[in-house]
C-alpha cells in the first residue's frame, strides 16, 4: 500500500459520514434535473449548429418547407373502394381536416392533385383501390422535432375519426419510432439490469446488505450522471440511452474490489484498522481503472458528431460519479461488519490462478493460438461494413417497419431524394428545361427511382414532348396559372428566378446505398454549362454520417490510446509493464471489431463508440493483474495478483459481461449489437489478461538461448 493510498483510504474513514451526506446533497439536486430529460432521433442531433451541410439543409427548408413528409396510407375496414364519389367527398374531408392541423402547411391528396396529373395520381391510389395516400407536409420551425410526436398522434385521431386504418410513413415517423424506443427500451433495460446485478452480486457476495450498499452506490452515481447531462439541455438519443446502464455495470466494479479486499483482512484487526487496509489497497488501482475508463470516453471528445462527443463527455463524468460514490457510500457503509461480504475462497478465484498458471507453463501454444485469433479479426477488420440505416435500427416487428413496409407494397418507393438546378441567369428558359426534363426521364431509367418530380413535371408534358415542343407562350400560361391558383405548390418548386426543385422517388434506403444512388443520379444528367446540379435535402446529411463514423472511430480510438499509455505509464511507473499491457488490451478490441466484420454487424452511427468503449474497459483487469507487488518480480507480481485479485476480476467481468448483454433486449438494433459486442469483448479482455499476460511475461523475461522448461527465475 502506497502512503498516498493509505492517506486518502483514513480520510474518507474519519469524514465519511460528513462525505456521505455531502454525496446524498449533490444527488438530491441532480435528480431535480432529470424531469427535463427528453428524447431526440433526428439527424440534426449528429452535426453541430454552424455545420455548412446543416446550415444548407436548414436554408432549402427555409426555400421549399419541410422535406420530412409524411406518408398517410388509409384503407377501409371492408371491400370500399377510394373511386365512388363518396370516397373522393371523404378524402376530401380527410384532407381539411389535416389541413386544419396547426403543425400542417400543405396536404397532397386525390382531392388536391388534379385528374390532368395521372401519373401523380396514380402513385395516390393502390392498385386494387383500398387504400389512398395522403402525403402531409409539416411546418417548419425551431420546434418542430417537439411537435412531431403530437402532429402524428392527431394525424391519427383524424383518420379514426373516420373509421379508417391508418400506416404512417416517412422519416419523421421513423425519428419518432425510434425516441420511442429509446425512452421505454431504457426503463426497461435499466430494470433488466438491475435484476442481473442482484442476482450476480447476491451469488458472489452471499449476503444482502453488501449487494444493497453496491446498488445504493452505482444508483447515486448513476443518477449524478444523468442530472448532469439534463442540466446542461442534452436529449438523449440512440448513443447516449446507454448511458445509465454503463455507469450501472462499470460502477459495480469499484464496490466489489473495496467489500472483498476489506473481508479478506484480518479478522482480529479493530474494524477500522480493517476497513483503511482493505481500502488502501483497492484504492489506488480502483482510482487508475476509473481514470482509464473515463480516459476511453474522453477519446470520443475529438469525433467531430456531437452525439458521440456527448457520450465521451458524460461517459467519462459518469466513471468519475462511480468511483466518488462507491468509495464514500462503501467507506461510510462499512461502519457495519455486516455489509462485509463472506470471506471465502470462490471458484472464480480458483479458475483465475489456474489460467495464470496455465499461460506460464504452456505460454508456447498460448501464444500461438493468440496469435491465430489475431489473424482472424485482422480478416474480419478487413470485412468490416461501414454503413447505417435509420429505419434499420428497428426491429421487422416494429410498428413503423411494417407500416413502412405496407406503404411500400401498396405504392412503391415514397421516400424523396433531392436536388437543386441552378442557373446564372433565369432558370425557367425553355433550353434549361429542356435539359432538366431529359434528366428526370433519364434517371427514371435507374431500377431503384420509381418516379420524379419538379416544375416540369407539373406542365403534364407528353413523353416525346419537350418544354421546347410546346413553346415559351404555354410554358408561360401554365407557370402563371399555377403561381395564382396554388402558390403553395409553385414555391416549393422554385426558388426565386434561378433555382429549381428537382425530387426523385426511392425506398427507404441505408446511407450507402443513398450515396451510391445520388451518384448514380448525378451522373445521368447533362446540362448546359450554365446550370449547377447540387444534392439537396435530407439525403447529403444522411449520407455524411458515413465518413463521420469513419472518423470518430479513428480519432476516438487514437486519442483513447495516447490518454490510457499516458496514465498507465503514470499509475505503473513502469513503461515496461505498459509495453506488456499494450496487446493484452488491443487484441480483445481487434477481436470485437472482426467479430462484427465476419458476422455482418455494421459500423454505424451507434456502434461508432464501441472501440473507445470497450479499450477504456478492457484495461481495467489489466491494471489490477500488472500492479507491482513491493519486493517481488513481474512474473511473481503477476502471480501474486492472479491469487489476490484474480477471483474479483473474473466476477467483475461476469457481471460487466451480463449487464451489457442486457443490452442485447434493446429495441434499438445497433443498441443490441452495441451490448452483445461489449459483452464479448469484457469476457475476451479477463481471458486475455489471464492468458496472455503471463504467457508473454514468460516469454520476454527468459534469458537468451531458453526456450522451454521451468519459469526463469528473476
Amino acid at each position: 500500500m502506497s502512503q498516498s493510498s493509505a492517506k486518502s483510504a483514513r480520510f474518507l474513514w474519519k469524514n465519511r459520514f460528513l462525505l456521505c451526506a455531502l454525496v446524498f446533497l449533490i444527488t438530491l439536486t441532480a435528480a431535480q434535473q432529470l424531469a427535463s430529460l427528453s428524447v431526440s432521433n433526428s439527424l440534426e442531433i449528429w452535426y453541430p449548429e454552424d455545420d455548412p451541410e446543416l446550415v444548407n439543409y436548414r436554408e432549402f427548408q427555409n426555400a421549399y418547407g419541410s422535406d420530412e413528409i409524411i406518408v398517410v396510407a388509409v384503407s377501409y375496414r371492408d371491400d370500399s373502394v377510394f373511386t365512388s364519389d363518396e370516397s373522393v367527398y371523404l378524402v376530401g374531408e380527410l384532407t381539411d381536416r389535416l389541413l386544419d392541423l396547426e403543425s400542417v402547411a400543405t396536404v397532397t391528396s386525390l382531392v388536391t392533385v388534379p385528374e390532368s396529373l395521372a401519373s401523380v395520381r396514380g402513385r395516390l391510389l393502390s392498385a386494387d383501390g383500398k387504400t389512398t395516400a395522403l402525403i402531409v407536409q409539416p411546418t417548419i420551425g425551431a420546434d418542430a422535432e417537439s411537435r412531431r410526436a403530437q402532429l402524428l398522434t392527431e394525424i391519427r385521431k383524424a383518420v379514426d375519426a373516420h373509421g379508417l386504418d391508418t400506416h404512417l410513413g416517412g422519416y419523421g415517423v421513423v425519428f419518432e419510432g425510434l425516441n420511442e424506443a429509446s425512452t421505454t427500451g431504457a426503463a426497461e433495460l435499466i430494470l433488466a439490469a438491475h435484476l442481473l446485478m442482484i442476482f450476480l452480486l447476491a451469488f458472489s457476495f452471499r449476503r444482502a446488505l453488501p449487494v444493497f450498499v453496491t446498488l445504493i452506490s452505482v444508483g447515486l452515481a448513476t443518477i449524478w450522471t444523468m442530472g448532469l447531462y439534463a442540466a446542461t439541455g442534452h436529449q438523449l438519443h440512440m448513443v447516449t440511452m446507454v448511458l445509465p446502464t454503463l455507469v450501472l455495470v462499470i460502477g459495480i466494479a469499484d464496490c466489489m474490489h473495496v467489500l472483498r479486499s476489506v473481508a479478506e483482512q484480518d479478522a482480529n484487526l479493530a474494524q477500522n484498522e480493517r476497513v483503511i487496509a482493505g481500502l488502501g489497497e483497492s484504492i489506488g488501482p480502483c482510482f487508475l481503472t476509473s481514470a482509464t475508463t473515463a480516459a476511453g470516453f474522453l477519446g470520443l471528445a475529438a469525433s467531430g458528431l456531437p452525439a458521440v462527443q456527448q457520450l465521451g463527455w458524460f461517459g467519462a463524468a459518469g466513471m468519475v460519479a462511480a468511483f466518488i460514490c462507491s468509495m464514500v457510500i462503501v467507506t461510510a457503509a462499512l461502519s457495519w461488519p455486516g455489509v462485509e461480504p463472506v470471506s471465502r475462497r470462490m471458484s472464480a478465484d480458483t479458475a483465475a490462478a489456474s489460467l495464470c498458471d496455465f499461460g506460464t507453463r504452456r505460454f508456447k501454444p498460448v501464444l500461438a493460438v493468440f496469435l491465430l485469433l489475431a489473424a482472424i479479426a485482422g480478416y474480419g477488420i478487413g470485412l468490416l461494413n461501414v454503413d447505417t440505416g435509420s429505419i434499420g435500427y428497428l426491429k421487422k416487428s416494429h410498428p413503423v417497419r411494417q407500416d413502412s413496409d405496407f406503404i411500400e407494397r401498396q405504392f412503391g418507393a415514397y421516400v424523396p431524394i433531392e436536388f437543386t438546378v441552378t442557373a446564372e441567369g433565369d432558370v425557367l428558359t425553355t433550353q434549361n428545361l429542356d435539359a432538366i426534363w431529359a434528366w428526370q426521364k433519364a434517371a427514371l431509367q435507374i431500377p431503384k427511382i420509381e418516379w420524379s418530380w419538379s416544375l416540369v413535371s407539373a406542365f403534364d408534358l407528353a413523353t416525346t414532348e419537350t418544354p421546347t415542343s410546346v413553346g415559351i407562350q404555354r410554358l408561360s400560361r401554365e407557370i402563371n396559372r399555377m403561381q395564382q391558383f396554388s402558390p403553395t405548390t409553385f414555391q416549393s418548386m422554385v426558388s426565386g428566378a434561378h433555382e429549381l426543385r428537382v425530387s426523385f422517388g426511392a425506398p427507404i434506403l441505408s446511407s450507402v446505398a443513398v450515396q451510391s444512388l445520388i451518384e448514380e443520379i448525378q451522373m445521368t444528367a447533362d446540362f448546359p454549362f450554365n446550370l449547377t446540379l447540387k444534392p439537396a435535402g435530407y439525403a447529403p446529411l444522411y449520407t455524411r454520417i458515413i465518413d463521420e463514423i469513419v472518423m470518430s472511430q479513428v480519432r476516438g480510438f487514437a486519442s483513447a490510446i495516447v490518454l490510457i499509455v499516458i496514465l498507465l505509464g503514470i499509475g505503473m511507473r513502469s513503461w515496461r509493464r505498459v509495453l506488456l499491457a499494450l496487446p493484452a488490451n488491443a487484441i480483445p478490441v481487434a477481436l470485437t471489431l472482426g467479430l462484427m466484420g465476419l458476422s455482418g454487424i455494421p459500423l454505424d452511427v451507434a456502434s461508432a463508440t464501441i472501440a473507445s468503449v470497450i479499450l477504456g474497459l478492457v484495461v481495467d483487469d489489466t491494471v489490477h493483474i500488472l500492479r507491482p507487488a513491493p519486493g517481488a518480480s513481474l512474473a511473481e507480481s503477476l502471480r501474486l495478483a492472479s491469487r489476490k485479485s484474480g477471483g474479483t476480476l473474473v466476477m467483475t467481468s461476469v457481471i460487466l459481461a451480463g449487464g451489457f448483454l442486457v443490452l442485447g433486449l434493446a429495441e434499438i438494433r445497433s443498441i443490441a449489437w452495441f451490448g452483445v459486442l461489449t459483452s464479448f469483448a469484457v469476457i475476451a479482455a479477463i481471458l486475455t489478461d489471464l492468458l496472455l499476460l503471463p504467457a508473454l511475461v514468460r516469454l520476454f523475461s527468459m534469458p537468451s538461448g531458453r526456450t522451454s522448461g521451468a519459469p526463469a527465475r528473476s
